[in-house]
């Protein structure tokens, strides 16, 4: 049994619905599919889960959201009708309609996947299963076993099923939401749930690149990488699979196939539990962030001092931000934290730090980009970190510092802001054509 995901550009339209229904008639093993809401397309420039999200701040602010839920109405309606399918959709967006002033936030921005589950449902000849009513969550954590036992309950009557992503249900039967690119959790948790041979996640790309296309003209596709490389590569900023997603599968061993709805012909990435067959290139993939603020503790001894970083971790808990860390020397601790999650707490965050927490110095650095080499051989032979920095310093590129957090498959590099890009480049150019060959010789 396979599980395959279409995410919302894959169902943006009554051709992409075409395009997915050939697809999952091509393999009889595709006998459960799950969809996201009806995304964009080259005459829908917004996602219908965006509209809704717009909709809901209008009805808060009290503003008239009428012409919005029209318009929500006529995307789903042109998609049925395109396909000419019998469904009495109308009452769906009637009862929808009926639930808008007092509904919570998770029940309306989830009537996206529904609606266009229900299409897609109808289309395929698919049995229809709300989320709802097999995804079950207590709190943030969805109970495993009884949603198992409700998933093979209805599995026993029906073949081949169609769930809408993106939501499950609370215990007391409310609506729970999940985060954003949600629909990539649920293909996940469904594909645990049954044992799947194969989770499927279908996008509007062949897979994963070694590098961002933008950066790099004609990247070449990944064709295998591990859940650990993948998680890695998420984590830095590669968004072709929701990084949440990865640990249900992961923790059955089940592979993953990461393909493109517009083009099947194409193959995509392949992510399994252990690489047998390691790639040819030195490095998997490359991935990295722009905009980050280094903020580097000084204190004599620190590591004597565990009350200091104590402190100073205090501070950015206090301030609600997000933090990687890394040692910076016997004296020294770095704390690297995005721009946008600063905002203006800069100053306050230094005057703290300095004020309350015993430290003897506090040194920032602004307008850093991190880009994470990732691989499976740095684990093994790790002079090949060595080597890309001995390349980028002959780039001329200023690296301002090396780490390895936590991973032994990714090494962390942190330049300017304006070096990004270069950085990047250098990396995949030198990992492709000469690194595998030094290193070799």
């Amino acid at each position: 049994m396979k599980v395959a995901k279409f995410g919302g550009s894959s169902v943006a339209d009554a051709n992409q619905f075409r395009k997915v229904k050939q697809i999952i008639e091509a393999d009889p093993d595709r006998q459960i599919v799950v969809v996201s809401a009806a995304g964009k397309s080259a005459n829908e420039r917004i996602k219908v889960t965006d509209l809704l999200i717009e909709m809901e701040r209008a009805i808060n602010d009290g503003d008239d959201f009428s012409k919005l839920f029209s318009k929500i109405s006529s995307r789903i309606l042109k998609i049925r009708d395109d396909l000419n399918l019998k469904l009495d959709i109308e009452a769906d967006l009637n009862e929808v309609a009926k639930h808008l002033n007092g509904c919570s936030h998770d029940y309306l921005i989830s009537r996206g996947e529904y609606l266009t589950g229900k299409m897609m449902a109808e289309f395929l000849g698919y049995y229809f299963v709300d989320a709802k009513d097999i995804l079950i969550f207590d709190g943030d954590n969805l109970n495993y076993e009884l949603s198992r036992q409700k998933l093979l309950t209805i599995l026993q009557k029906h073949q081949n099923i169609l769930v809408p992503g993106f939501y499950g249900s609370n215990e007391d039967g409310s609506i729970h939401l999940m985060p954003r690119g949600g629909s990539d959790i649920t293909g996940a948790i469904l594909a645990n749930l049954v044992d799947a041979q194969l989770y499927e996640n279908w996008t509007d790309v062949s897979g994963i690149l070694m590098a961002d296309p933008r950066i790099v003209d004609h990247s070449k596709k990944i064709d295998v990488l591990t859940y650990e490389e993948l998680q890695e590569l998420s984590y830095m900023g590669v968004g072709v699979f929701q990084e949440e997603a990865v640990r249900p599968v992961r923790q059955k061993n089940i592979p993953t196939e990461i393909l493109n709805t517009n083009c099947p012909s194409a193959g995509g990435t392949l992510v399994v539990s252990k690489e047998k067959h390691l790639n040819n290139n030195i490095v998997t993939g490359i991935a990295g962030k722009k905009n980050y603020i280094v903020i580097t503790i000084k204190k004599y001894r620190l590591s004597k001092h565990l009350e200091v970083l104590q402190k100073v971790l205090a501070v950015f808990q206090k301030q609600h931000i997000s933090i990687d860390s890394t040692p910076s020397g016997n004296d020294g601790f770095s704390f690297l934290c995005q721009r946008g999650d600063v905002g203006d707490k800069l100053k306050l965050i230094i005057q703290e730090l300095k004020s309350n927490c015993g430290v003897d110095a506090v040194n920032v650095r602004e307008n850093i980009a991190l880009v994470a080499a990732v691989s499976l051989k740095l684990s093994s032979r790790p002079a090949i970190a060595g080597r890309i920095l001995n390349y980028l310093d002959e780039s001329l590129i200023k690296v301002k510092f090396v780490f390895q957090d936590g991973s032994d498959i990714k090494v962390v590099f942190g330049v300017n802001n304006e070096d990004y890009e270069k950085t990047i480049e250098k990396i995949y150019h030198e990992s492709i054509n000469s690194i595998a060959q030094k290193i070799s010789a």
